[in-house]
């Protein structure tokens, strides 16, 4: 792509068309992404037909404000509430506990410092070093401005050792905030300790549900938690919207002022298209989560058993570890992970969180399970997804197989 961005650079300017590099990246992304193989579903999923459909006439015929008092606006509204109720199903919430927001980042982000600033002489959170950095560097910022921050260790399989959680966790912790599954490793966590340290010193409870949510049962009153984290793009809903779970008579302070939106917990006009997106969505999620479940499992062990059939020093991170069933992260022995991936341009895949993947380095998620930075950079992240197929893997596999030899033979 630089390449193309660079080639484009050189060509004579006119005013009167888009620039040359974005009608050279548009021709290129028509002509060449249809032979992409994409496994990094855990990045973004697509907007699926049925969601789209539902979104489309709120972007123009439907183009109200839910916060207008006319007859339209609350057309509008009532649409949102129907959404409020979708997303609720999906975790088992009812839909009065369901906030509105931005996406994940932004939820996390009105969890912890809300949960903070509602907490009268508490200033302490306690996390995993294994979070998504929205988690940790909000809690990193939280702690630059007088808040303690326990970042808690984890084993090699990704756990966080209960005796640690239990020594950590006081009379002063406002928030204990562990991520239900993990985006880089699939690995699920057993949340019970977690809630059980935070109930016994009358902190609140944040998980991070951005990735299990629509791949695995999960259910805010089984799970007896206070606060949960979601994104629409993550289960083939409009990027843009989210949510946060705020548990009935759990007292947050809102981080965005301007209007009372939400309850007053998150002002500013409601992203309508968005919602109605997420809200069908969810609904989708549900119903196809057990059987999205399955191919995704198969779909897994085929891309694991194909490569380790090929290739020598293939392993599975976390691989005796529950995990999601869409997700594996391998190790190539020998290989640079973004050698590979440069090697195999074809094939989308991940080398760490998408969020931090502009900045190329070891996740921080393998090196905090004990993984040296060397070891942590020869992996990789492999998500699947509902319109992977077989055919894909297969090819995938016929693709990865000589770029790891290439980079093998190289570094050697």
């Amino acid at each position: 792509m630089q390449i193309i961005v660079a080639a484009a650079e050189n060509q004579p300017h006119n005013d009167d068309v888009p620039p040359s590099w974005v009608r050279c990246i548009y021709c290129h992304g028509r002509r060449e992404m249809s032979d992409h193989i994409y496994l990094d579903y855990n990045a973004t999923t697509p907007v699926s037909l049925e969601v789209l459909d539902a979104m489309v006439p709120w972007f123009n015929e439907r183009f109200w404000n839910a916060a207008s008092a006319h007859t339209l606006g609350m057309v509008a509204r009532d649409a949102v509430e129907i959404a409020r109720h979708q997303v609720a199903d999906l975790i088992g919430a009812h839909p009065n506990e369901i906030v509105f927001t931005s996406g994940s980042t932004e939820s996390i982000n009105l969890a912890l410092v809300g949960a903070l600033g509602s907490s009268s002489g508490r200033t302490g959170i306690v996390t995993a070093a294994t979070e998504h950095k929205a988690v940790l560097d909000t809690a990193a910022w939280l702690a630059e401005r007088g808040a303690y921050n326990r970042v808690l260790p984890v084993t090699a399989s990704g756990e966080i050792d209960p005796e640690m959680l239990v020594g950590s966790v006081d009379e002063h912790t406002a928030v204990v905030s562990i991520m239900a599954a993990n985006n880089e490793t699939g690995v699920i966590a057993d949340l019970t300790g977690p809630v059980e340290a935070a109930r016994r010193f009358g902190a609140l409870f944040h998980t991070d549900v951005t990735q299990a949510v629509g791949r695995i049962n999960f259910d805010v009153e089984h799970s007896d938690i206070d606060l949960a984290s979601l994104s629409a793009h993550k289960m083939y809903g409009p990027k843009g919207v989210g949510a946060l779970y705020v548990r009935r008579n759990v007292q947050i302070e809102p981080v965005i002022h301007g209007g009372g939106h939400e309850n007053n917990r998150r002002s500013g006009t409601l992203n309508v298209a968005g919602i109605v997106g997420f809200g069908v969505a969810a609904e989708l999620a549900a119903k196809q989560r057990d059987s999205d479940a399955e191919r995704s499992l198969q779909l897994i062990s085929e891309l694991v058993v194909g490569l380790a059939g090929q290739l020598d020093g293939v392993g599975v991170v976390a691989e005796s570890t529950t995990r999601l069933p869409n997700t594996v992260n391998i190790r190539f022995a020998g290989a640079d992970a973004e050698a590979i991936m440069a090697n195999a341009p074809t094939v989308a895949v991940s080398s760490g969180s998408a969020c931090t993947s502009m900045f190329p380095h070891p996740s921080h998620v393998l090196m905090a399970m004990g993984m040296p930075a060397e070891d942590a950079s020869e992996c990789l992240r492999f998500s699947t997804g509902r319109p992977t197929t077989s055919k894909d893997v297969t090819e995938a596999v016929a693709v990865l197989v000589p770029a790891v030899t290439r980079v093998r033979e190289v570094t050697r």
